[in-house]
């Protein structure tokens, strides 16, 4: 049997500052943000997928779940101007959307495409 992988991994955010200070961090590295509905079947299982990248990856995770910081989502819907869903996921590095992706569009392998695109023109960059 797999091992627990740590809830801990997803940094909660409810409310702007906290949603502010993701959105910073993002031009320090690429970060993850995550739109969590607790009743959705589909988001419970794409949860398991942050997760998993979280314990795999040095990537930051930020959870917003929708039903608690409603007010947090629309503003990510404002600020970063994609139209809400949930669940949804976005890679953000420096400030800007690279990828976004809802429901079952959001899987490991498309995450890790994106990050490993992210690392390789990081370092050509360099």
């Amino acid at each position: 049997m797999p091992a627990e992988i740590p809830k801990f991994l997803l940094t909660p955010v409810t409310d702007e500052a906290e949603l502010e200070a993701a959105l910073a961090h993002s031009y320090q590295e690429p970060i993850v943000l995550f739109k969590h509905s607790r009743h959705c079947g589909i988001s419970h299982h794409v949860r398991k997928i942050l997760l998993q990248l979280a314990a795999s990856r040095s990537v930051p995770v930020y959870e917003i779940v929708v039903q608690t910081a409603r007010p947090v989502s629309d503003a990510v819907a404002r600020r970063l101007g994609v139209r809400h869903e949930s669940p949804q996921a976005f890679v953000i590095y420096q400030g800007q959307v690279i990828f976004h992706a809802s429901h079952y569009a959001i899987t490991l392998d498309a995450l890790n495409q994106r990050l490993d695109h992210l690392d390789t023109s990081d370092h050509l960059a360099r």
